[in-house]
């Protein structure tokens, strides 16, 4: 499963990347992530630092332990599941736009199982509704903090 998205967020780059990177935000702008626990001491936007979300998907609760592999402000973050119920990676990229706003490229790749392999084509399709969706809450919640 692969499915990218953008979308262009009338904040500097490092102001969007702050708040992205920092995992304990996501049930802020992520609709289907109900709760972000830390594994580890310190903030979750460190290389190496573990964090499990707990989230609903297509009628399914279920938790996805996770460790940052990247985090290089304000460029690129991304963060690699290390179990759960499939295998997957969440990049997210920051480009400065003409006008001081971000570019905002969410990639994600995976290779769903059990319950998840079923849905095929069907998760794929919901996915990419869904991060097009929260990509869109995203910019509205840092959009609305200045206006």
């Amino acid at each position: 499963m692969h499915v990218e998205e953008s979308v262009v967020i009338d904040r500097p780059p490092q102001e969007v990347f702050d708040y992205v990177a920092n995992r304990e935000n996501l049930p802020e702008w992520s609709s289907p992530v109900q709760e972000v626990r830390s594994e580890t001491q310190g903030p979750l936007v460190e290389e190496g630092a573990r964090f499990t979300t707990v989230a609903k998907f297509l009628g399914r609760s279920f938790e996805t332990p996770f460790e940052v592999i990247v985090h290089d402000p304000p460029h690129r973050h991304t963060d690699r599941s290390m179990g759960g119920p499939f295998p997957q990676e969440y990049t997210h990229i920051f480009e400065e736009v003409e006008g001081g706003g971000t570019r905002l490229t969410e990639v994600t790749e995976g290779e769903p199982g059990g319950f998840f392999r079923l849905a095929g084509p069907l998760l794929e399709m919901a996915g990419r509704r869904q991060f097009r969706a929260d990509l869109e809450t995203l910019k509205d919640l840092l959009e609305a903090e200045n206006s």
